[in-house]
C-alpha cells in the first residue's frame, strides 16, 4: 500500500533535517580527514536515512532512533578518545613515517600496503620529484601524506632573511550576496550611513548595486558590483580608509 505523496515528502524533509543535525553534532571534518570510525558511521547514517524512503512500510521512528543511537555512539567514542590515548590509537591508528631523511622505509611501505608508485605520485603532487629531497613523509591516520622537504628545498621565508612581517587579519564581509552584513558593521562600530558613504566615494550610489564588499586588516575596501549594475563591467575598486 502506497503512502500519500504529502506523507512521503514529509518523510524526506524530516530525514534531511535529522541527518543534517546528526552530522552537525558529530563535528566538522573534511571528508579526507575522517577517521575510519567516522567514515563508517557516516555511511551507516546515509544508508539508514534511505530505508524509510525506499520502503514506505518501514516506520519513520525506527530510522530516527537508529540514527540517534549512531550519533550517541560516535560522540561517546570521541569523548573516550579525548580521555584515553591508548583507545585513540586503537580506533584511529598512528601516523607512519614512510620517508626519513631522504630514505624510503620499505618495511613501513609493505606494512601499510603503500606502493612506491603511490608514494612518488603523492610527492609529485606536492612539487617534489625526488625522494632524496624529502626530510620526512608521514602517512597520517586520515590517509593523507604529509611531506616535509629538506631545508634547502623549502620555499624561502621571511624568517630566513630575518625580516619582520606584519601579522595579517582575515578580511571581513561588508556586503554578501547583495545584502549588508550587520554583524560586520557592529564589529567595526559602523552603521549603514558609513557603508553608503564608503560606497558613494567609490561611485556606487546604492549598496544594492554591490554583490560583494569586504574590508581587510589595513582598512582597504574591496567592491565587487552586481553584473546587472552600471558598474558591472568596470574593474574592481580598492581604497585605503
Amino acid at each position: 500500500m502506497h503512502i500519500p505523496l504529502w506523507e512521503f515528502c514529509v518523510r524526506i524533509v524530516v530525514l534531511y533535517l535529522v541527518v543534517m543535525l546528526a552530522l552537525r553534532v558529530m563535528g566538522k571534518r573534511e571528508i579526507g580527514k575522517l577517521s575510519i570510525f567516522d567514515f563508517v558511521v557516516s555511511i551507516m547514517i546515509a544508508e539508514l536515512s534511505t530505508v524509510p524512503m525506499e520502503d514506505t512500510h518501514t516506520p519513520l521512528y525506527m530510522a530516527l532512533v537508529s540514527i540517534a543511537l549512531l550519533v550517541v555512539l560516535q560522540v561517546g567514542v570521541a569523548l573516550v578518545q579525548l580521555k584515553s590515548q591508548r583507545f585513540r590509537k586503537w580506533v584511529e591508528g598512528e601516523p607512519v613515517v614512510l620517508v626519513e631523511h631522504g630514505r624510503v622505509r620499505d618495511g613501513q611501505l609493505r606494512r601499510t600496503r603503500y606502493t612506491m608508485e603511490d608514494l612518488l605520485m603523492q610527492l609529485r603532487e606536492q612539487g617534489l620529484a625526488r625522494v632524496q629531497d624529502v626530510e620526512f613523509a608521514v602517512l597520517e591516520t586520515s590517509g593523507k601524506l604529509s611531506v616535509l622537504p629538506k631545508a634547502e628545498k623549502r620555499p624561502l621565508q621571511a624568517a630566513d632573511l630575518n625580516q619582520m612581517v606584519t601579522p595579517e587579519a582575515l578580511p571581513m564581509s561588508l556586503i554578501m550576496d547583495g545584502q549588508p552584513v550587520v554583524q560586520t558593521l557592529a564589529r567595526l562600530r559602523r552603521d549603514m550611513n558609513w557603508l553608503n558613504q564608503v560606497l558613494s566615494e567609490q561611485g556606487y550610489s546604492d549598496w544594492r548595486d554591490v554583490f560583494y564588499a569586504s574590508i581587510d586588516g589595513d582598512g582597504r575596501i574591496h567592491v565587487d558590483p552586481m553584473e546587472s549594475s552600471a558598474h558591472g563591467l568596470q574593474s574592481k575598486h580598492e581604497e585605503r580608509l
